[in-house]
This record gives structure tokens, C-alpha cells and sequence, in this order.
């Protein structure tokens, strides 16, 4: 499942793509108060300068803040998250990495990983229900022994019940439904 994101260069640790969420939304929100508006790649490479900056994870020191925002950023375009100044979604196209960015989406984070599960049962094709702690481990592994794998479980399905327009559960098997046409 790791392979799988990082194929699709959407792979991308839990607390480093925490870091990566809290900076892109300061860095969002204090351009409402310049009137500054970052375009994606600017924005991409302002969150790995400041995340790098400002955390201080263990092994932080190993961790790729260029790469790592890039993944995120990608993932966050794919969901749909980031906001033009007219308030659409950047595109995920060609045109993505020179589009402004005014606004962020409320409940972001939750969206994005939403779309990391999307991915996986789209590309995957064979995720099942007996999956969820699979899944759990690949999108919130933290090395983290006191937060419980059972938390980590519930996380997944709650996120699943947001794809229920996009995703759909044929006995134990979730089938990413074909996109609509607008």
C-alpha cells in the first residue's frame, strides 16, 4: 500500500504530513491578512522551508521536507482543498503549479487522507474490510505505541464513510465508483 502511494508520489508520514498540514494552513492564513497569494509551487516550497524550520520531530533531521511537501501538496490538490481567490479547487493539471492559492478548505486534512484511501482502493482494486488495520498503519503510522492501533482502525472507517458518494462496499470489497461527468 506504501509502494502504491509512493508510486503515485502521494506517500507521505502521518507526523510529517501533520507538520506539512499546520504550516500550509498558517502560511494560508496569513496571506488573508497580506493579500499575498502563493501559487502552488511557492507554496510548496514555503511549507518545506517552515516546516524544517519549526519542527522538531524525532528523526526530523532525516525526514525529506522538499519531497515530503511536494507528496502533501499533491495529495491536497488532488482532494480538492486548496482554493483559487474565485474559490474553486485548483486543478489537478498541468496548470496546478502556477495557480494562486487563497483558501484552503475547512476540514482539509480529513479530505486529503480521505483521498489517500480513495487511491489506494482505486489503484489497488482488491481492498477489503479485513484491510482496515493495513490501512490504518500505511496512512497513520506514528511509532507511536500509546496511541492505540484500534484508534488508528477507526480513523480508517470513519474517513471510508466519507467517500460513501465515491466509494462503495460490495461484500468486503470497496469499489471506487467511476467519476461523474459534470
Amino acid at each position: 500500500m506504501a509502494d502504491c502511494l509512493r508510486k503515485e508520489l502521494l506517500y507521505s508520514e502521518k507526523r510529517t504530513r501533520d507538520a506539512l498540514f499546520q504550516v500550509i494552513a498558517e502560511i494560508i492564513h496569513e496571506q488573508e491578512h497580506t493579500g499575498e497569494k502563493r501559487i502552488v509551487s511557492r507554496l510548496t516550497r514555503d511549507a518545506a522551508v517552515r516546516a524544517e524550520q519549526q519542527t522538531a520531530l524525532p528523526a526530523s533531521a532525516s525526514v525529506r521536507w522538499d519531497i515530503a511537501s511536494r507528496t502533501v501538496v499533491k495529495a491536497m490538490v488532488g482532494a480538492g482543498v486548496l482554493l483559487t481567490p474565485e474559490g474553486r479547487p485548483v486543478s489537478p493539471d498541468i496548470t496546478a503549479q502556477g495557480t494562486p492559492v487563497a483558501i484552503v478548505r475547512d476540514e482539509f486534512q480529513d479530505t486529503t487522507e480521505a483521498f489517500l484511501l480513495e487511491i489506494l482502493i482505486q489503484r489497488l482494486g482488491d481492498v477489503t474490510v479485513r484491510d482496515h488495520r493495513a490501512l490504518a498503519h500505511v496512512l497513520f503510522r506514528q511509532f507511536d505505541r500509546e496511541v492505540p492501533i484500534e484508534d488508528l482502525e477507526d480513523r480508517v472507517v470513519v474517513l471510508l464513510a466519507r467517500l460513501a458518494d465515491r466509494v462503495e462496499l460490495r461484500g468486503d470489497r470497496y469499489i471506487a465508483r467511476p467519476p461523474r461527468e459534470s
